[in-house]
């Protein structure tokens, strides 16, 4: 708003600044602020608090202006030939950090443009669609580096991944999984096995800890869009009494289905193995039934509902046993 005039009475939030106040006056203000506190501290406590939140607000104010200029002033840099490399260190950031600012910047000014376009307005001020998408060629080009360099890094960091998990194929204490952490990288994405694994038909089996690299998205659905490797941690059970050797070989194989039925049931079906998964499918029966005529039953208010849950759980039990002979029966298909 040009004409106003703001001074130490009246500035107490950024936004009594009025708009537009270029930052050499608001430096101004606020270096002048700075001498009433030197000056009034010791004599006049009304003052020196009004002179410090001067500052406070005043220094507000220049820090969201500043922070309001920089989308426009990295195109700016970059229009005029400046390098992804040199805007960062201008910002002490990563180029993958400031292309981003600039796109967020970039997608605000489109939608003011378009704002103003659907009002009428005389002025139209933002990022018509040519200024946009040669800001977003800028932006593309930015984050290709930074994929690049990225796939690079993790290309000569791979083998040393792979070496350090592959030498812990099982991890039993916090120790052990200490120090493997230990030797990756802080950044590496982290993730749980949904399932616990075991190998199917053995009678005598312990838990173990077994970790692998497994790929992970980043940036999905952008022109970073990329893979990195993440850390996967497995519960496995492994046989037991057994050599190490014979425990680890377990641990690392890739086939076992889960531990339980009901996800061991889709792993076997999921693959054509219709008799072992359609047993799971009846142990699964099996258990419903089990808790809702047994559990549930025993939890009902009304002698009516804990009848009808029983009688629901003998129809269950009934399709569990059907499904068991089915699973002698059915004929898989041949691959």
């Amino acid at each position: 708003m040009t004409g106003q005039h703001t001074t130490a009475d009246t500035v107490r939030r950024p936004g009594d600044v009025p708009a537009g106040t270029p930052l050499t006056s608001l430096a101004r203000q606020r270096a002048e602020a700075g001498a009433r506190l030197h000056t009034e501290h010791d004599r006049d406590q009304g003052a020196a608090v009004s002179a410090a939140l001067t500052q406070l607000a005043v220094g507000e104010a220049i820090r969201r202006t500043v922070r309001s200029e920089r989308g426009s002033l990295v195109a700016q840099a970059l229009r005029l030939g400046a390098t992804w490399d040199q805007v960062a260190a201008a910002l002490d950031t990563t180029e993958l950090a400031a292309a981003d600012d600039l796109r967020v910047w970039a997608e605000g000014q489109r939608t003011l443009y378009h704002q103003h376009l659907a009002q009428g307005a005389d002025v139209l001020v933002g990022l018509d669609e040519d200024a946009y998408a040669e800001v977003m060629r800028q932006v593309a080009f930015a984050l290709g580096r930074a994929a690049a360099e990225a796939r690079d890094a993790r290309a000569e960091q791979a083998p040393r991944l792979r070496a350090a998990v592959a030498a812990a194929p099982m991890l039993d204490t916090v120790g052990e999984l200490r120090a493997l952490l230990e030797q990756l990288p802080g950044e590496m994405p982290l993730s749980l096995d949904d399932h616990h694994r075991a190998l199917p038909g053995a009678p005598d089996q312990v838990h173990t800890i077994h970790p692998r690299l497994v790929a992970t998205v980043s940036g999905p659905a952008t022109e970073a869009e990329t893979t990195r490797p993440g850390l996967m941690l497995t519960q496995v059970y492994v046989p037991f009494p057994a050599e190490e050797e014979e425990q680890a070989a377990v641990a690392t194989r890739d086939d076992l289905p889960a531990y339980g039925e009901l996800p061991r049931a889709a792993h076997h079906l999921e693959r054509g193995e219709l008799r072992p998964g359609l047993k799971d499918v009846a142990e699964v029966l099996a258990e419903v039934a089990h808790l809702v005529g047994e559990v549930a039953a025993d939890f009902a208010e009304h002698d009516e509902d804990g009848a009808q849950l029983r009688v629901e759980a003998k129809r269950i039990t009934h399709a569990a046993a059907r499904v068991r002979r089915l699973a002698d029966e059915v004929e898989e298909v041949a691959e």
